[in-house]
């Protein structure tokens, strides 16, 4: 381990001294670097840092935190267009053209799920995919649940950022179809436009609307069902973590992220079908029996998910495409 950011640096806010931090770790980074190495790079990292490693002959690795931008513009504009809204994304022409150049530098990449697998068809990095996994603490556990809830109401739960890129406007059209007296918990900041449109529903005794958190997990252990709707997503950690708490899942193909490819893990649907996924909703609100089994199931699914046998995958991975045997790089 290697301290990248000297004196008061290294103590203030990063926000404070983000842009100078930034330029300074990677001088740090691309001066530690020796041959033999492999440099594994976040999308954070600067464009001259791919062309300088890439020319000192220093394999990249990268990772794909979410989908490829040029897929994720499409799908963004196309919820937003869908939304009545102009799109908040941020995701230009230009950032897209920088990571394609990234990609041109990069020997391979990091997918942690099938969607972000599938987004790099095309790209110079389609047949340089390494398909991985996020994780999540497994110390954080909860004890198997019990899942007789008798007539007290169920608590559905949604976690993170709720916006139109995570598809809440679908789950927030399902749930006022939904039978009283169940309730929706939202865990996280609620995008202005979401909010402006259902004012009345978010300010209804139906849900609950948290806010920020610092710490998720007392959520979903005091939870019944998640709800993860993401129309972009690379492998999102709530998912793990409603798994790790034995919650049923609901969630689209995106929000199932990798540990969705396990057969009957979870209930997936498309969230943009709203009509399905109110009835998946009432159906786990009265069906104790499906509940139990999808908790159960991803509860034991999540013990082969914690970080450290995630980093032994990744590492394996590593040392399976830069072994001596291999007579070049891809």
């Amino acid at each position: 381990m290697h301290l990248a950011l000297p004196g008061p640096l290294a103590i203030l806010p990063y926000p404070w001294v983000e842009s100078t931090a930034s330029r300074w770790i990677e001088r740090s980074f691309l001066a530690s670097v020796c041959e033999g190495d492999i440099a594994y790079l976040w999308p954070s990292a600067s464009l001259e840092a791919h062309r300088i490693l890439h020319a000192r002959g220093i394999p990249v690795v990268l990772e794909g935190i979410n989908t490829r931008m040029a897929s994720a513009k499409r799908i963004l504009d196309d919820a937003y267009d869908a939304f009545g809204t102009a799109p908040v994304h941020g995701i230009t022409e230009t950032r897209i053209a920088e990571e394609e150049a990234k990609y041109g530098y990069a020997s391979a990449i990091f997918a942690p799920s099938r969607s972000v697998e599938a987004a790099l068809k095309g790209s110079p990095l389609e047949h340089r995919i390494l398909p991985a996994s996020y994780g999540v603490d497994v110390s954080r556990a909860s004890p198997k649940r019990n899942y007789d809830t008798g007539s007290r109401p169920l608590t559905f739960l949604f976690c993170g950022y709720a916006c139109v890129r995570k598809g809440v406007h679908h789950l927030l059209d399902a749930w006022k179809r939904m039978p009283e007296p169940h309730r929706l918990r939202l865990v996280g900041r609620i995008e202005p436009a979401i909010a402006d449109r259902y004012h009345d529903l978010l300010a209804s005794d139906r849900i609950e609307v948290v806010g920020f958190v610092r710490d998720v997990h007392p959520h979903f252990a005091a939870a019944d069902v998640f709800v993860m709707p993401s129309l972009e997503e690379g492998d999102p950690l709530v998912t793990y973590e409603a798994a790790l708490h034995g919650l049923p899942i609901v969630a689209s193909s995106m929000g199932a992220g990798r540990m969705g490819d396990s057969p009957g893990a979870m209930e997936i649907v498309d969230p943009a079908d709203v009509e399905t996924l109110t009835t998946i909703l009432s159906d786990l609100a009265t069906m104790k029996t499906r509940r139990e089994e999808l908790g159960q199931t991803v509860w034991h699914l999540a013990r082969g998910f914690g970080w450290p046998e995630v980093g032994a995958r990744r590492a394996i991975a590593l040392q399976a495409l830069f072994s001596p045997e291999r007579s070049a790089l891809p």
